[in-house]
């Protein structure tokens, strides 16, 4: 539905400088019909200028923009006018008109239809989000949640092939973003329309899409299914964005601030456990304490569903005769699970 090839996107620096801003870096993407497909990135990554090149509202200074085979730089304004329409968008701050109803907001973007016609697609499409009560009622009466419904709906007015969605959910709180979240899903289902999320919030990846491009100084530095890029992160700036969502991450904390709970005896070893393309109900920890003789202290855990499939992790002190921890440590990565070592205070 969407690729991108060699895309280039420049700025001019601030106060008429010279220095130009490489806000896109050469960047290619597939995207595949009827996908919710994530972009991630820290805040200055270049995710929302990528996007914005899809419906070129920001035209690349290279590359090439299809969608659905059609090579969008290449369309007339007119063409492009019309190809636009099939590429609904919506915002993190909604960007609905004050002075208008919820039903004049969702009905702006109707042309070339009969009153009774557009009251009907309204209607219609509030009804889909779930807001039909609210079509009398202005921006200024709804709840933040109940404003992303409308900007959804208006973007839907046209029945597009594409949404893009850029940081949609960032204005909410964690409640109504996994109400936004969960129609966003719901729509894909019903009407089979490709999404694209752009966020910096790796939560609302793990949540939604199946696939997932990371990010970084205006380069993809990594891409694939999302459950492969949270259980094995390849980049550093991705093995951030899953710390951020995890419990393990307060490891670094708890050893930075030299907590009791992180000090090791003489003979211990600490060492940090992902399950990856594992059985998480397999008692792991607890068969490896009983068969190799080994003591097992869990100091943090954490088990979470990405892409709808279990993942965990634990972090663990092991005690014992140093030949068993490491026949320990050889059975765990020997069940696909990911072992790295921490901290080591050596043999007895």
């Amino acid at each position: 539905m969407i690729e991108l090839k060699n895309i280039t996107k420049n700025f001019q620096g601030d106060n008429n400088s010279k220095n130009e801003i490489h806000a896109v870096k050469n960047v290619s993407l597939e995207i595949n019909d009827g996908e919710i497909f994530g972009i991630i990135g820290f805040s200055g990554a270049g995710k929302s200028t990528l996007v914005r090149c899809i419906n070129l509202l920001e035209r690349p200074d290279a590359g090439s923009v299809k969608i659905d085979g059609v090579e969008m730089t290449e369309l007339k304004p007119r063409d492009l006018y019309n190809a636009r329409k099939k590429i609904g968008m919506i915002f993190q701050q909604f960007n609905l008109m004050p002075s208008r109803t919820v039903l004049e907001n969702v009905a702006y973007p109707l042309k070339g239809m009969s009153k009774a016609e557009k009251i009907k697609r309204v209607r219609d499409l509030l009804s889909l989000v779930e807001i039909s009560d609210k079509e009398n009622f202005y921006p200024s009466q709804l709840s933040g949640g109940q404003k992303q419904r409308v900007a959804i709906a208006r973007a839907l007015a046209n029945d597009p092939k594409i949404l893009l969605c850029d940081e949609a959910t960032s204005a909410l709180d964690p409640q109504t973003t996994g109400a936004i979240l969960q129609l966003l899903k719901d729509l894909n289902k019903k009407l089979g329309i490709t999404i694209v999320v752009i966020t910096h919030e790796m939560e609302v990846v793990k949540n939604i899409c199946r696939k997932a491009a990371v990010m970084h100084s205006g380069e993809i530095i990594e891409t694939g299914d999302v459950f492969t890029i949270f259980s094995n992160p390849k980049h550093e700036v991705t093995r951030n964005f899953v710390r951020t969502t995890s419990n393990l991450s307060k490891l670094e904390i708890l050893i930075n601030e030299q907590s009791p709970m992180v000090e090791l005896k003489n003979g211990e070893l600490m060492a940090r456990l992902i399950y990856i393309y594992a059985d998480i109900s397999e008692p792991l920890i607890s068969f490896a304490s009983r068969e190799f003789d080994v003591e097992l202290n869990i100091i943090l855990a954490d088990v979470e569903i990405v892409a709808g499939v279990m993942v965990g992790g634990t972090v663990v002190i092991f005690r014992g005769q140093r030949e068993n921890i490491q026949a320990a440590l050889n059975y765990f990565a020997s069940k696909n699970v990911n072992v790295e070592v921490i901290k080591d205070a050596g043999v007895f």
